[in-house]
């Protein structure tokens, strides 16, 4: 049987504080990308809303409404799903057949590695070119000829860059699926409507859980084409966003502002924070995202290490992969990016 790749989980908070010694809330995550700001309060909802005894409507139709007002599409352009993550799961089972082919630039998320293998089809993966990880346009489209879906993350992770748009147009243009998972989208303000309504091969993954700041609800929402959307809907479980978390997102799509101010104010924090890192002597590359991706060098392994023994956890990557000397850090509030700095001044060789 061919062994399938299997996601690597980061350390829980509890267990970074056991190691360190320290109370939970000093630890400080800037590894995942998620937002330090407060999400919407959910005491009213849970008293006045949802019925945890109940299943939610299988159909989500609220949800539905919601982001097709917020984006400018009909409820049929809309498939829900719990977060990014089961959506990219659910896109290699409707369009990937056993044997087929899918093509990703890497590095990048690891998770359609991991989809395309359950769906018994092959990835074929095409390096970024250095030193700055530019997307390889001209390799991915000679690599791409055959290929039945095109994965794409665009702002992508972990390097916060992407394709320039003649490159997608060219890629949309080839009649292969393009799944575009677009986790940072509000980062970036990367609008993705017009390209829907042009391209009915383009499939668009967006999370709620970056920008709105609910990781932990695990709400997502995929749109496309009325037959793509179809086609997700017809694998998708019928109850896989729980209530509570359904009412939150609820919430908070219909009533943005509070996003848009979050959004406003981590890519402020962003620039201060990148400042900073370079004066520390870290190359920081450009992003359009909430996060920053460093080249330290040789020891950012023995870096991240001595962070994570004060409770400052960052992102390391593989040993022999092209990001072996570089940390990647979230854009957290300004009092914790402060304290990333102070820690990294005295960690530092």
């Amino acid at each position: 049987m061919k062994t399938i790749p299997t996601y690597q989980w980061q350390p829980t908070t509890p267990e970074i504080a056991a190691r360190a010694g320290i109370p939970e809330h000093l630890v400080e995550r800037f590894d995942q990308n998620t937002s330090p700001l407060p999400p919407p309060a959910v005491d009213r909802i849970i008293k006045s809303r949802t019925r945890l005894n109940e299943y939610p409507a299988a159909s989500y139709a609220d949800l539905r409404n919601a982001v097709a007002s917020n984006v400018n599409l009909d409820p049929d352009n809309v498939a829900p799903g719990a977060g990014a993550d089961e959506l990219i799961l659910l896109s290699a089972r409707a369009f990937l057949d056993p044997g087929d082919i899918a093509v990703v630039a890497t590095p990048t998320y690891p998770l359609y590695q991991i989809a395309t293998a359950q769906a018994r089809a092959t990835l074929r993966e095409v390096a970024a070119i250095g030193p700055d990880f530019s997307f390889p346009t001209q390799e991915f489209l000679e690599t791409a000829t055959d290929a039945q879906l095109i994965w794409l993350c665009i702002p992508n992770n972990p390097t916060g860059n992407g394709p320039d748009n003649a490159a997608l147009e060219t890629l949309l243009a080839t009649g292969s699926r393009v799944i575009i998972d677009a986790a940072y989208a509000e980062f970036s303000e990367d609008d993705w409507t017009s390209k829907i309504r042009l391209h009915p091969n383009l499939l668009v993954l967006h999370t709620m859980s970056k920008a709105y700041g609910l990781a932990g609800a695990r709400v997502g929402y995929a749109i496309g084409d009325r037959a793509a959307i179809a086609s997700i809907d017809a694998i998708r479980p019928p109850s896989s966003i729980g209530s509570l978390s359904l009412e939150v997102a609820l919430d908070a799509l219909n009533a943005p502002e509070q996003m848009q101010a979050n959004v406003s104010s981590l890519r402020a924090a962003r620039v201060d924070l990148a400042a900073q890192l370079t004066k520390l002597g870290l190359r920081v590359l450009e992003s359009s995202t909430n996060f920053l991706l460093c080249e330290y060098g040789p020891n950012a392994a023995d870096l991240q290490d001595k962070l994570m023994v004060e409770g400052i956890v960052v992102r390391k990557f593989p040993a022999d992969g092209p990001l072996e000397d570089y940390l990647r850090f979230t854009v957290r509030t300004p009092a914790a990016n402060a304290r990333l700095i102070e820690t990294l001044e005295r960690k530092m060789e």
